[in-house]
């Protein structure tokens, strides 16, 4: 296996330790919080939602989301790094709300693993990153 898949495994386990909302996920290098809209509302299943980056700290400095090609990834089940999310989404600058953000829609009710990545945009320089934590998404 891979160091990087076996990095993400050890992370994933210590998120499983944890329930929370908003997404705060905190690896002690890494913190940071995603919210839900409206109003910071738990996810339904089946229903888009807005998700939005409200803040990202690595190492203890503060990282611009605009200087973040971010993706979030949902697994119901089980995760691994072969295993396909049950929903992703690529978040991206939205100009109208000034927010890093992007749509997702949830296909059953129940607890996720939430695994933001991140990655520095092109000319930008930030170290890539992983943060994870539990959700509940709600039935319709």
């Amino acid at each position: 296996m891979k160091r990087w898949t076996l990095r993400l495994l050890a992370l994933l386990v210590l998120a499983s330790l944890a329930l929370a909302h908003p997404f705060e996920g905190s690896g002690g290098y890494v913190r940071g919080e995603v919210d839900f809209e409206p109003n910071d509302a738990t996810p339904v299943a089946g229903r888009p939602t807005v998700a939005w980056i409200e803040y990202v700290w690595v190492g203890g400095l503060p990282i611009n989301p605009q200087d973040c090609f971010c993706t979030l990834l949902f697994y119901q089940g089980r995760v691994s790094a072969t295993a396909q999310p049950d929903a992703q989404v690529r978040m991206q600058f939205n100009p109208r709300t000034k927010r890093m953000e992007g749509v997702v829609t949830f296909p059953k009710p129940g607890p996720y693993f939430l695994i933001l990545l991140g990655r520095s945009m092109p000319g930008k320089q930030i170290p890539p990153f992983i943060m994870q934590t539990i959700i509940q998404v709600l039935p319709r």
